[in-house]
């Protein structure tokens, strides 16, 4: 059957009792709810750390950002800053993730970081920044692409270009073994333009050099961003296709976890509820729980008809239109993806009944073909609780951080979480540039908080959390007395 996003509020504690749903897996619904179902809480609550106050950048000694008191920051790298090959930081910054802890002392790690540039001057062609899509179209304007940020000893030491070639890179997500998977968050065919089609996800090792090859079989579609559980090897993959957007795991064919296994290709899945074939999720009640599990996309890189000529294809992608004719879920506006202690979280960033985003919480059966659990962990019910969060990124002590993508004037603001599922305001965006900043010629005077915190993650230790704000390109390292509070 086929359910209306109405009529599929309650979830599946609507129907658990009933032939629709087999005895198993009523005794598997009854599990998940008492072990995980968040309690009723008003939304947001007050800051556990204290209410953010404006706060000094340790580098430029402006006010950027407001944080909790006994919370500082620096700012490590700003679009325009020179790169190792010379050239300036490119625009717009998106995701990020620690790749790879480096060996020797604590804070010597790699940072890889998107930028979701669709037109402008070309990262790569250098000896560490392969090329994709080497065309002379696009060559010409195709400015995504990934740059890596190299740390020693707590200090950035290189910025360096490390994918070129490619378009809307917009976020992504680490593998456990030293690599970042980034995303293009585009479908172009490129027929018409004489490129090479977009629409895929590619592999950055933190060391050495990447293939620039994409990994075809994870499916051709406007990708947000993923999440690698290390105990299967599985992606999860979420699709920011507004109102066409699939949950998907990719199986892959080389289960060897190493960076170029998973060039070697796989099998692509959507999710589906179990019982409610077709069902929307784009609205559901704060702690429903439903089982689901997965059908497969027999052409992961198919294009619809549609899109063919199209620069910027908007429409139901291809791996999106074959899930749901098997009884795949939609949700609205898929974002940010994060593996944490066996659990996938994901973001719906226009889901909810307000439209301001709901967090998602998947725990995978015991195996590739066991159902699993999926769970409306966070229901936004206001713009004050979440405006549009997008990026999710989870601490090494299990503290939720999402990123607001909601365009307040005011400023967008990085939000954190109780553990039973409450929002609260951790930081603020509060960049106004009213006069050059020295040694940052690029950086044009202007009011940039309503542009959108993105890349949020910490490095293994716990001590710092990264972020970025995507105009003007600035990414901050933050620290703080985080044992105080739940993050």
């Amino acid at each position: 059957m086929t359910l209306s996003r109405r009529s599929f509020l309650h979830g599946a504690t609507a129907w658990a009792g009933t032939a629709a749903v087999p005895a198993a897996l009523q005794a598997l619904f009854a599990r998940s709810a008492s072990a995980g179902r968040p309690r009723a809480v008003a939304s947001p609550v007050a800051n556990p750390y204290g209410e953010p106050v404006p706060a000094i950048d340790q580098t430029t000694g402006l006010a950027l950002i407001s944080l909790p008191p006994d919370f500082t920051y620096r700012t490590i790298n700003w679009a325009g800053d020179p790169m190792s090959d010379g050239r300036p930081t490119p625009l717009l910054f998106d995701g990020m993730g620690v790749a790879q802890v480096l060996p020797g002392r604590a804070g010597d790690l790699v940072l890889v970081r998107n930028h979701e540039v669709t037109f402008g001057s070309w990262i790569g062609g250098g000896v560490d920044a392969p090329v994709y899509d080497a065309s002379p179209a696009g060559a010409s304007f195709l400015g995504g692409g990934t740059t890596t940020l190299v740390f020693r000893r707590g200090a950035l030491l290189s910025v360096s270009p490390s994918l070129g070639g490619t378009a809307v890179n917009c976020a992504g997500g680490v593998t456990p073994w030293g690599s970042w998977l980034s995303c293009e968050e585009i479908i172009n065919d490129g027929s018409l333009l004489g490129t090479n089609t977009h629409g895929w996800v590619f592999e950055v090792p933190a060391t050495g050099t990447a293939s620039a090859r994409p990994i075809v079989e994870m499916g051709c579609m406007r990708h947000e961003a993923a999440a690698v559980d290390p105990r299967s090897g599985f992606v999860y993959e979420t699709e920011d296709s507004d109102p066409h957007a699939g949950f998907y795991r990719f199986r892959p064919h080389d289960t060897a976890g190493r960076v170029g296994s998973l060039e070697a290709g796989g099998v692509l899945e959507m999710l589906r509820v179990i019982g409610a074939d077709g069902a929307d999720l784009d609205v559901p009640e704060p702690g429903a729980i439903y089982p689901v599990d997965w059908v497969p996309i027999d052409e992961p890189t198919m294009i619809p008809p549609e899109a063919a000529g199209q620069l910027l294809y908007t429409g139901p992608s291809g791996p999106y239109l074959q899930g749901r004719d098997r009884g795949g879920a939609r949700f609205a506006r898929l974002e940010g993806c994060w593996y944490f202690a066996g659990s996938i979280w994901f973001v719906d960033t226009t889901g909810g009944a307000d439209g301001n985003g709901v967090i998602w919480r998947y725990e995978p059966g015991a195996d590739a073909g066991a159902p699993g659990t999926l769970q409306a962990w966070f229901v936004a019910d206001s713009a004050s609780a979440a405006n549009n969060i997008d990026n999710i990124t989870l601490s090494p002590r299990g503290g939720i951080v999402c990123c607001e993508d909601g365009g307040d004037t005011a400023g967008n603001r990085l939000m954190g979480f109780t553990r039973d599922g409450a929002s609260f305001e951790f930081a603020r965006n509060r960049i106004q540039i009213d006069a050059a900043i020295p040694g940052k010629p690029a950086i044009a005077r202007g009011d940039y908080r309503r542009y959108e915190w993105c890349g949020a993650c910490f490095d293994p230790s716990g001590r710092w959390l990264f972020a970025n704000v995507q105009r003007p390109g600035v990414t901050f390292a933050i620290s703080g007395p985080w044992s105080r509070g739940p993050l």
